[in-house]
């Protein structure tokens, strides 16, 4: 059976640091321990004026390209999966085919909020399944949220930061790779969080740039992934025909620690079979996915052989989970 398996992976940070002391003096009040402590968030890295996505994108892509001692040219499709795109058009993934001379790559990028990375791995899987003539995909996930962050206001900017990670998938017919995934969704909660300026329904106007910024509207459910996540792993596993109890190490979108670790406490797994990295990079939406699993495979925590998940959630709302043997 033609399957899809991951055989490199890359990360990449801007080199601008803001720990929260700096960030609690910019802004004239203090990042409080509780939101340390309970959303795990200590620094972020944010792009200066003269980077943007496709630069993180394209940084992460050279390295799972150098792991996977793979050239470009030899990428026969790139997917690229942000909300914070270089340009309205064209796509992001154009600009990175450009850049790292992947000739032969047809390209799209996807936007499903922070949910996307987990179903581009999904959708890049399939389509190595579906189709020989598909034989090396790169699948990206790039966040630039502080170009849409006032970072000298309390709030959101102690949140959000930036990044990309970036896997490199091959087709193989061993008994390895990509097993299952499951979507879902509420359509109707799209007014909750987003930037609302911009596109088609409200292009950009001169006025008020903070009209252009990342909005709260209404205020997002607080036990949303602490519901619907347990649920979620349990029924992608038992479609790739596991249990819970078989997973061997499981990647959630790194937005909140202490529910990432209650979510672990429900579902009975050790906490160690996880990797947060909010720690050290802030929140980082649809990089956060490959850019924790960069630094588990850095740092030897998962091997050849494992069981494991990736479960994103972003605004809109919607939710993606895919599993594979690595």
């Amino acid at each position: 059976m033609r399957r899809a398996r991951i055989i490199g992976v890359g990360s990449y940070h801007p080199k601008n640091l803001i720990t929260n002391e700096e960030l609690s003096k910019r802004i004239g009040e203090p990042i409080s321990i509780n939101f340390e402590k309970k959303v795990g968030i200590l620094q972020r890295y944010i792009t200066g004026p003269d980077e943007s996505t496709a630069d993180l994108a394209y940084e992460a892509a050279k390295r799972a390209l150098e792991m996977a001692n793979v050239s470009p040219k030899d990428i026969d499709l790139i997917i690229l999966a942000t909300d914070t795109p270089e340009y309205i058009t064209p796509p992001t993934s154009a600009i990175v085919q450009g850049r790292l001379g992947a000739i032969n790559a047809g390209f799209f990028d996807i936007n499903a909020s922070c949910a996307g990375f987990a179903g581009s791995l999904a959708v890049a899987s399939k389509m190595i399944m579906a189709d020989d003539s598909l034989n090396k995909v790169l699948v990206i996930g790039a966040y630039n949220m502080s170009k849409f962050v006032d970072y000298n206001t309390p709030g959101l900017s102690a949140i959000f930061a930036d990044g990309g990670g970036a896997v490199v998938l091959t087709s193989t017919e061993e008994d390895a790779g990509f097993l299952a995934s499951k979507f879902i969704g509420d359509g109707t909660q799209y007014d909750f969080l987003g930037i609302y300026d911009g596109g088609a329904k409200n292009p950009f106007r001169k006025g008020n740039p903070k009209d252009q910024l990342l909005t709260s509207l209404k205020p997002l459910p607080p036990d949303r992934n602490l519901k619907m996540w347990p649920p979620l792993v349990k029924e992608v596993v038992e479609k790739a025909g596991y249990k819970v109890k078989d997973i061997d190490h499981i990647f959630f979108t790194q937005i909140n620690k202490s529910v990432i670790l209650e979510v672990m406490d429900t579902l009975g797994l050790d906490r160690s079979k996880t990797t947060t990295i909010m720690e050290k990079y802030g929140y980082t939406g649809s990089a956060c996915l490959p850019m924790a699993l960069d630094d588990a495979v850095k740092n030897n925590r998962i091997k050849k052989g494992d069981l494991i998940v990736f479960v994103g959630s972003g605004v809109g709302f919607s939710m993606a989970a895919s599993a594979f043997i690595y």
